[in-house]
């Protein structure tokens, strides 16, 4: 069978789910590709790949977009006598699978895609019935079949390599650039009310171990396999959390250092770093680390975002951490529901005693299924309207404010938030600066630090002139999440 693949368009993130589909696909023997749709002759594109499926990735916030070039592809092959078969998937996909209901839409696969989607490809190839394949919903003219969930992929390492070629034969910058992404693990075993994994877990309940690593041999010759093929000076390890096995850390780090030996960046939790997790990741070669602080006030982060964490834990991992060396990156959440100013301010005092390289704010973004969505929607801050969802966290709000000022005082402090952190003097201003009409200008200054930050603290790493423009233009075109 031929799988393409449909991608918004990569600008500084790959699409790794895909690029994980495309590589199990690839070993069944079936073909793939990837169209992006922002690109020039897309449609001539997705004509001469002449797919007999056309699938799609969908976050929250692009599910519209992604409907829409659908139905507009189907009309196009149509019209050339070719039918084919649209599947959706990705996170959207597993928490409102009645996204099945629309246009256009015959299979929705939820949760792990790797398993599913060889089972699909093979039956569609012997023309066999797919209406029974396990994590599928599927839609055909006897009705709908809602299948149950299969077991989650107990050994990571039976999975081949992501399929990064799928992106880098038609994306140069991607394939030039010297920081790359590994995932290492997968599963979180935490119940933080903002995040997908609470729900994703119930999903699978009783389906297998929620965490799971790769193997360190398996890590590493993906790694060294990678630098034999493309520039590799910098790694970004992309996982929930890098440090849940303290084992498996300490064998990494005794590894990586003597076998790869490159600096990388990774996520942890603060209540997780002791003395030994900070020098074995010293150790290992990390530059930086990223874990979050979400919000200042003790009662919203353990009440309401169920973190479980005290100041006094956030603040002796971030102490822990520059001991060794390491720099923080550490993101934090703002205009929670039922949030006041004054709350978000106790965020911003917290971020300036842990004196982080850079402090990220996010705005709140009520994903579907979510128990923060949902208790959003029970107290009357949000409608409930998904459609209503930006992509990017980093845009605006969808909640309901008191007042239109409100609403602009909460997306400028967002925009200033990690400068108001390095400058600490400005925070005395905070209310004052947040309530001009200066988004635009805010908005300008935030990517132009956030950029500096990224390039020079997090992931420093050496780029020509040229890698350096195309980053900076990649970051400031529209639709950049």
């Amino acid at each position: 069978m031929r799988i393409l693949f449909i991608y918004k368009d990569v600008k500084l993130n790959a699409p790794f789910g895909i690029f994980s589909l495309s590589a199990v696909l690839r070993a069944a023997g079936h073909e793939t590709g990837l169209a992006l749709a922002e690109r020039r002759r897309f449609l001539a594109g997705v004509r001469d790949f002449n797919p007999d499926v056309l699938a799609y990735s969908v976050t929250t916030g692009f599910h519209r977009f992604y409907l829409d070039i659908n139905r507009q592809l189907r009309a196009e092959l149509a019209r050339d006598g070719k039918r084919v078969l649209s599947l959706f998937g990705g996170p959207h996909a597993t928490f409102f699978p009645e996204m099945i209901e629309a246009e256009g839409v015959d299979v929705v696969c939820r949760g792990e895609g790797e398993d599913a989607i060889v089972d699909l490809a093979n039956a569609l190839g012997r023309g066999d019935d797919y209406s029974r394949i396990e994590n599928l919903w599927v839609k055909n003219d006897a009705g709908m079949t809602k299948n149950d969930m299969r077991p989650l992929i107990d050994n990571l390492d039976r999975l081949p390599f992501p399929d990064r070629d799928l992106l880098y034969d038609q994306d140069r910058f991607m394939r030039d650039s010297p920081m790359k992404i590994f995932f290492p693990n997968r599963g979180c075993p935490y119940l933080c009310t903002y995040c997908f994994n609470h729900k994703y877990n119930e999903l699978y309940r009783g389906k297998g171990e929620i965490i799971r690593y790769r193997s360190v041999d398996n890590l590493l010759a993906e790694i060294a396999q990678v630098r034999s093929r493309w520039s590799l000076k910098f790694i970004f390890f992309l996982s929930d959390n890098f440090i849940l096995d303290r084992e498996w850390v300490g064998e990494f780090a005794e590894r990586y250092r003597r076998e790869i030996n490159l600096p990388f960046s990774c996520n942890v939790r603060a209540n997780l770093v002791d003395e030994k997790v900070a020098s074995d990741l010293k150790k290992a070669g990390c530059i930086s680390v990223i874990f979050g602080v979400e919000s200042g006030d003790e009662r919203l982060r353990n009440d309401v975002l169920k973190r479980r964490m005290s100041d006094e834990v956030i603040l002796r991992a971030g102490s822990l951490l520059r001991a060794q060396g390491i720099r923080l990156y550490t993101q934090n959440i703002l205009a929670l529901p039922g949030e006041t100013f004054q709350q978000a301010l106790l965020t911003l005092d917290l971020n300036q005693r842990l004196r982080p390289s850079f402090a990220w704010a996010s705005i709140f973004q009520p994903y579907p299924s979510n128990e923060l969505t949902e208790y959003a929607i029970q107290s009357g801050y949000f409608d409930g309207n998904s459609d209503k969802v930006d992509y990017t966290f980093h845009g605006r709000s969808v909640m309901n404010f008191s007042s239109r000022r409100e609403r602009r005082m909460f997306t400028n402090f967002h925009r200033l938030f990690g400068i108001m952190v390095e400058w600490p003097s400005l925070g005395k201003y905070a209310r004052m600066l947040c309530a001009l009409p200066l988004t635009p200008v805010y908005s300008i200054l935030y990517k132009l630090w956030y950029g500096y930050t990224n390039r020079y603290r997090i992931y420093p790493h050496p780029l020509s002139m040229r890698e350096s423009l195309m980053g900076f233009i990649r970051f400031f075109r529209k639709d950049t999440s």
